[in-house]
């Protein structure tokens, strides 16, 4: 026969058995949100992903920051392209967008990848058919005198295509196939419709007119490519006033060496062809080594 001590343990591990299993089915039977680890990890990754928080852009503009940058766009990145996208998700693990939240986060296509959590940067530039423009700035607007009340984005450089129908710099293109222009985030989305098409309308303000000039080529027109500050170096001096983190705009370079920019290049004078410059004169072009690697000092 079994002693009293046996028949107690047995008991206590039938006990710990079932209340091992109680508290898994539990989990199993009664989760509220129903997801395995796996489903909650790609759900994070997710959101994640629909939603780049803009770390660089208050939700109210602070005195001193970014007032003298020429190429702020402040909270102007999500479009309503990408709105419609996220408040039409059929995904079930996706969250529709606050409305109060538009500025802050830049609302991405339901199904977007599982990826790490990328910060966006202010953009430069935009490139287009030869097109070189950028923002359209109170400040810039007054030194070329453009009236402050248009809307669009600044050629400041023209060629190929967009010379040869008729764009001149110091045009303002406030419109692409009648899609308003009015920042550079605006111009990539006007020239998406037109992609693959050879001809396209663009509409411009010129000397206080506005006049639409129809683009018509040989080839597709292709979609705006955008342009960023340049990579610089972690300890760089500043070039200009605070507009905020460096990396708002910049890639921080993680060697010395990698600047992301070659100091001669195609498009630059040989060492063998650079003009003499006199000793003290402002240099007319950025850092490129010392000045006797390609001038002769007089």
């Amino acid at each position: 026969m079994e002693s009293a001590v046996d028949t107690i343990w047995k008991l206590l591990n039938y006990l710990v058995i079932i209340l091992i299993l109680g508290v898994a089915g539990y989990f199993i039977i009664f989760n509220p949100q129903g997801r395995t680890g796996e489903e909650q990890m790609i759900r994070n990754a997710r959101q994640n992903a629909e939603y780049p928080q803009l770390v660089a852009f208050p939700d109210t503009p602070q005195s001193g920051v970014n007032d003298n940058n020429p190429n702020f766009q402040g909270p102007l990145q999500n479009t309503p392209f990408d709105n419609q996208l996220a408040l039409n998700s059929t995904d079930p693990f996706s969250d529709p967008v606050s409305p109060g939240t538009a500025g802050m986060f830049a609302a991405a296509p339901a199904k977007a990848p599982a990826v790490a959590n990328v910060m966006e940067k202010v953009l430069q530039e935009g490139h287009w058919i030869g097109l070189e423009v950028g923002p359209l700035t109170p400040a810039l607007a007054t030194a070329n005198g453009i009236a402050l009340n248009v809307k669009g984005v600044l050629v400041d450089e023209v060629t190929l295509l967009g010379a040869t129908s008729g764009i001149l710099a110091g045009d303002v293109i406030t419109a692409i196939n009648n899609m308003e222009t009015g920042d550079l985030i605006a111009f990539k989305d006007a020239t998406r419709p037109i992609a693959m098409s050879k001809q396209a309308s663009v509409t411009v303000y010129r000397a206080g007119t506005y006049s639409k000039i129809t683009v018509r080529g040989t080839e597709e027109v292709g979609l705006a490519q955008m342009e960023g500050a340049p990579m610089i170096n972690a300890t760089d001096t500043s070039p200009h006033t605070y507009r905020g983190p460096c990396d708002k705009c910049h890639v921080i370079s993680k060697t010395v060496k990698n600047t992301g920019q070659l100091s001669r290049d195609g498009g630059d004078v040989l060492a063998k062809q650079a003009p003499p410059i006199k000793w003290g004169s402002k240099p007319i072009h950025g850092n490129r080594g010392a000045c006797t690697n390609c001038h002769k000092i007089i």
